[in-house]
């Protein structure tokens, strides 16, 4: 294996432990973000007003704006909560439909 990465080095590391323990977390799925685009395509997307939708599912209009355009935006389970409430949605709905449109999230055991 030390034939593969010798001549590779990121940020001054040449050690096949570390190129393989980045390659691990680059691969890594973000599962909070991908619950994030989720409830931006589910919801955020047909909102027409933040504040209002906001009101209705007990969040800040802040959030519902992050949601919508900050693709670095991570969701609490508070909001996710808060959502499931207002849409009248068990969480283990709400999940299961995340993860049939983002397969990759699903822990497999």
């Amino acid at each position: 294996m030390k034939q593969i990465y010798e001549n590779y080095s990121i940020f001054g590391f040449e050690s096949e432990i570390f190129l393989l323990s980045l390659l691990f977390f680059v691969i890594m799925v973000d599962r909070n973000r991908k619950i994030v685009e989720y409830i931006a395509a589910k919801w955020i997307s047909k909102v027409t007003n933040n504040s209002e939708f906001a009101d209705k599912n007990n969040i800040g209009e802040k959030t519902v704006r992050s949601i919508r355009d900050d693709k670095s935006y991570r969701t609490s389970f508070e909001t996710i909560e808060n959502i499931c409430v207002a849409q009248n949605m068990n969480l283990s709905d709400f999940f299961k439909e995340a993860e049939e449109m983002f397969p990759e999230i699903k822990i497999k055991k």
